[in-house]
């Protein structure tokens, strides 16, 4: 990502909110800095537990939290504050 040639398929919007996100039978805190239709950020104090390319489940609560929608996802990058995924 640092050459600048990254481009994101979809549109992404600012979803400051808790999550918890589970990878490798462990639960993680963490919370949304940004969503779209294709994957979001995920900012975690637990960043370095995260690789490129795990497989993780996002519980992401709805804008009026009364539901939640559970995504499987893939971890494309990594920085010090969190790291992206592509959901599938």
């Amino acid at each position: 990502m640092g050459n600048g040639e990254f481009r994101r398929r979809y549109e992404r919007k600012n979803y400051n909110t808790d999550v918890i996100f589970s990878m490798k039978g462990k639960a993680y805190a963490g919370s949304l800095k940004d969503i779209g239709m294709g994957g979001a950020f995920v900012m975690t104090e637990s960043v370095n537990q995260v690789g490129r390319g795990d497989v993780i489940s996002i519980n992401i609560p709805f804008t009026d939290g009364r539901k939640t929608i559970t995504r499987r996802a893939r971890a494309l990058w990594k920085n010090g504050e969190g790291f992206a995924v592509e959901f599938f």
